[in-house]
């Protein structure tokens, strides 16, 4: 079973090595997210902060967050600070962050999958189940709900539940399969799941 979780593991994370150095792999299309910093030099800050942690320098990235967070509170901002700690391997102020911007702003979509891949990290299966279904609950963006069942396919591949519940949540989010980034993530979960579910 640690092998399975193991593998299925890489196959969704391979933007997320241990080298600390790595690109994030964010994708964030614009369906239904409304928020923007509004803020002329807290947009500054935070497109610096962005630009440092694409690069890999994560503490001036952190800074210039901390910065744009100073002078606007903003979920896009805390959801940065976020997946820099869930990048260098700090899962609970990375699930901190997260719990912030969300009370500032619970429908800034992403923050809600990120919560759920950093629960993942730490086996947190039963977490990460209920941050998906409250995403599911309170969104209605065909996109994120499809989004939200995919991890929920993969949190109960994870954690080991029935195939058939496995498979009924990869089938309700194969709308995904539109999304580039996506559909090669959800093929290869298929294809690994086809191969190791029965």
């Amino acid at each position: 079973m640690k092998i399975f979780s193991a593998i299925l593991f890489s196959i969704l994370f391979l933007s997320c090595k241990n080298d600390q150095k790595q690109v994030l792999n964010r994708f964030n299309p614009s369906e239904n997210i409304k928020q923007i910093i509004k803020n002329k030099e807290a947009k500054e800050l935070f497109d610096y902060g962005w630009d440092y942690s694409l690069n890999g320098e994560y503490e001036l990235a952190k800074t210039s967050f901390h910065k744009s967070l100073e002078i606007e509170n903003s979920p896009l901002t805390l959801n940065e600070l976020g997946l820099i700690e869930f990048t260098t391997k700090n899962y609970t102020k990375a699930i901190e962050c997260f719990s912030k911007a969300k009370s500032l702003d619970n429908t800034y979509w992403p923050i809600y999958i990120n919560e759920a891949r950093t629960y993942w990290k730490t086996s947190d299966f039963e977490n990460a189940e209920n941050t998906l279904i409250k995403l599911k609950q309170i969104c209605d963006s065909e996109y994120w709900i499809a989004y939200a069942d995919f991890y929920l396919s993969v949190t109960y591949a994870n954690s080991h539940q029935k195939c058939e519940k496995v498979y009924k949540y990869l089938e309700k989010s194969k709308t995904i399969i539109n999304d580039p980034k996506l559909k090669v993530d959800y093929n290869k979960f298929k294809e690994f799941i086809n191969k190791n579910c029965r």
